[in-house]
């Protein structure tokens, strides 16, 4: 059965980036070791074509001790890394498409199928599900259907919603980063259309501990 679980760091106030689009890193090394410990955990790593477009390079483990301990355990080196996108509006350019380090998938629908294939120029497995819109639930058996069980979203709050709307995320792992950034319109961990209040996420605590001015929870989503 899948696992779906969220790596994340954010501002006090919530948001992932600033409101005026410039890329940066919240997180201190501590925050890096943490994600370097999750993404050691998954099978494959989803990111949202924008989250791509900024990082432009793979989702990659970077200890090599954690990169050992998965091919002890009869796992690729590397997780599978995933980018969710409904316009297939991919720059060819990016190094995401010339690591060798990892297996490269683009989930989208038969409507920007086209432009995924151009941009991926073989370089990159393209999967079409479903005609005009993606569903979380497709992503998810896609996913599990090719073997990858444990489902690592980082980003952005667009893909996280997808999956939240669904019912389909499991666990949250949320850096609290001692920064503000303001901005009505700066992207926050969940985006999309939000919850009615009787149907916000419920969450139960099962882990905090801090390291310097930063935080790290872990949330189990009560279903």
């Amino acid at each position: 059965m899948a696992h779906v679980f969220v790596n994340m760091a954010i501002t006090l106030d919530g948001k992932i980036a600033g409101a005026f689009g410039e890329r940066v890193s919240l997180g201190t090394e501590a925050d890096r070791r943490e994600m370097d410990r999750l993404r050691a955990e998954a099978d494959v790593i989803v990111w949202g074509g924008e989250t791509l477009r900024q990082a432009r390079c793979p989702a990659l483990v970077r200890d090599q001790g954690l990169t050992a301990s998965r091919e002890e355990r009869g796992l690729p080196p590397q997780p599978a890394n995933a980018v969710v996108t409904s316009t297939g509006q991919i720059p060819g350019t990016l190094s995401w498409f010339d690591s060798n380090e990892t297996t490269r998938l683009i989930l989208t629908h038969e409507g920007a199928a086209g432009a995924s294939s151009e941009a991926a120029r073989d370089r990159a497995e393209v999967a079409a599900l479903g005609e005009r819109e993606l569903a979380a639930a497709d992503i998810v058996d896609f996913l599990a259907g090719r073997g990858f069980e444990r489902i690592l979203l980082e980003g952005g709050g667009g893909v996280h919603w997808l999956f939240a709307e669904a019912g389909l995320v499991d666990a949250l792992h949320v850096t609290v980063t001692p920064l503000l950034a303001g901005g009505a319109g700066a992207p926050t961990l969940l985006d999309g259309s939000g919850f009615q209040a009787a149907r916000f996420m419920r969450l139960k605590l099962e882990d905090v501990r801090r390291e310097g001015e930063e935080i790290f929870l872990k949330y189990r989503v009560e279903k």
